[in-house]
């Protein structure tokens, strides 16, 4: 796939956050150490990738997330956070949002590399790639391909309202098809493995979507627009913004999280 050079307003696009008043919590601190010679050249190397021009935003949330799974801003800052807002002006749930929205396009990309399916490309839009997230994995690579199938035969751009149909269809037809194919233990299993992983697992790991069509049904529009001013100006039943469960007990939308 060939890649797309970002415009002269990358940094301006790459700074935009769906809450932007939203605070940010601090991540968990790590002692200041140097790096070996190989970490710092892999350093040097995903800081080039991100300064150099930020080519793609699979690029970027690679290098993000590799810099921060490996821990490589070590040297001179405690916590990623203040590694990306000193470093690149990159608010925290910003770089959270382009590392996960790479995430889904590696997975799909594997996933057709594998299969050797070359009239399928994996997402090429970050906000193609956010609105697959809503979808479970182990479903993700199927809507993708019916998305791309129903664009051709429908002769419609792939855009989110599309990718919304798809995988809105494809949940409701897995759903009762779960209900009646698995055991109730097996499924109490499978819910138990689930707890154990989300107990682990960070907060900001999780995402809520707040969506158009709650916002209207609850008539929270003009309330959300004044907390958020990145919110759209007409908020539809489409619109979606991601948010972390931190930021959700924040704001009030959660009861506090133990």
């Amino acid at each position: 796939m060939a890649k797309k050079k970002f415009s002269s307003d990358l940094l301006r696009d790459l700074h935009a956050e769906a809450v932007a008043p939203l605070p940010s919590l601090e991540d968990e601190s790590t002692e200041l150490s140097e790096l070996s010679f190989e970490e710092q050249s892999r350093l040097e190397e995903c800081e080039e990738i991100i300064h150099k021009g930020l080519k793609t935003f699979v690029e970027v949330g690679s290098a993000l997330y590799e810099i921060r799974d490996k821990k490589l801003y070590r040297s001179h800052y405690k916590t990623f956070e203040s590694y990306c807002q000193d470093r690149w002006q990159l608010k925290r749930q910003r770089a959270y949002e382009l590392m996960g929205a790479a995430e889904i396009v590696n997975q799909l990309s594997e996933n057709l590399s594998e299969i050797s399916d070359k009239r399928v490309a994996p997402p090429d839009k970050e906000s193609h790639a956010a609105a697959l997230s809503r979808i479970p994995a182990v479903l993700r690579f199927r809507a993708w391909q019916k998305i791309v199938e129903e664009s051709v035969q429908q002769a419609r751009p792939v855009t989110v309202k599309l990718i919304n149909e798809v995988t809105d269809h494809l949940i409701e037809e897995q759903e009762p098809h779960q209900a009646t194919t698995k055991a109730p233990d097996e499924t109490e299993e499978l819910l138990k493995q689930m707890r154990n992983k989300v107990a682990k697992a960070k907060l900001d790991d999780v995402r809520i979507e707040i969506s158009g069509k709650w916002l209207i049904k609850n008539k929270l529009e003009d309330i959300w627009k004044r907390i958020s001013p990145d919110a759209a100006h007409e908020i539809s039943e489409d619109y979606r913004a991601l948010i972390t469960l931190t930021q959700a007990e924040k704001i009030g939308i959660i009861r506090k999280l133990k």
